[in-house]
């Protein structure tokens, strides 16, 4: 994920489930946002452990501000894993963007450099994100949440990166 950040030209679609970056990816994001690239996450609104997706929204805030489009899949739990590159690439596999996947699981991701299969799946992200998504904004995210919401979601983010520090 480092390099499709780094090396990205002018869009990346990233579905996943636990959405929890380190510092230096979400530094990379920000660089390729700020180089015009378009990004735009997919992420499950319906989470399977509520606390983990508490402290993904913690990062909402930070994502909407770095020009970074999100969308919450609306239909079930998602755990799909998978991105598109300037329609020329596709990462898809079981490597979820934390570092449990970076240094705690054994993780594979198969990288496909395919115009062909890369616009493909580039329109059945977007189909998806027209269909079966709700995209958040500053808007709709920080005025629905009260203050009690939002220092749960930071709470939970501080939870989720000590046990991370613990066992990475």
């Amino acid at each position: 994920y480092r390099d499709l950040f780094q090396n990205a030209h002018s869009q990346i679609i990233l579905m996943t489930s636990y959405f929890w970056p380190p510092q230096r990816l979400l530094k990379y994001m920000a660089r390729a946002s700020r180089r015009g690239v378009k990004i735009k996450l997919i992420l499950t609104a319906k989470a399977d452990v509520p606390f983990a997706k508490y402290a993904e929204r913690y990062l909402y805030r930070w994502l909407i501000r770095n020009n970074i489009e999100i969308f919450e899949y609306q239909q079930n739990i998602l755990h799909g894993k998978i991105a598109v590159c300037d329609n020329e690439l596709v990462t898809a596999g079981s490597y979820n963007v934390n570092n449990i996947s970076a240094f705690a699981s054994v993780e594979l991701n198969l990288d496909i450099k395919d115009k062909a299969i890369a616009t493909a799946v580039n329109d059945k992200l977007n189909d998806i994100i027209n269909n079966d998504c709700k995209q958040i904004d500053k808007y709709n995210f920080w005025i629905s949440n009260n203050l009690l919401k939002k220092l749960q979601f930071y709470l939970s983010y501080r939870i989720i990166h000590a046990i991370f520090f613990l066992f990475t």
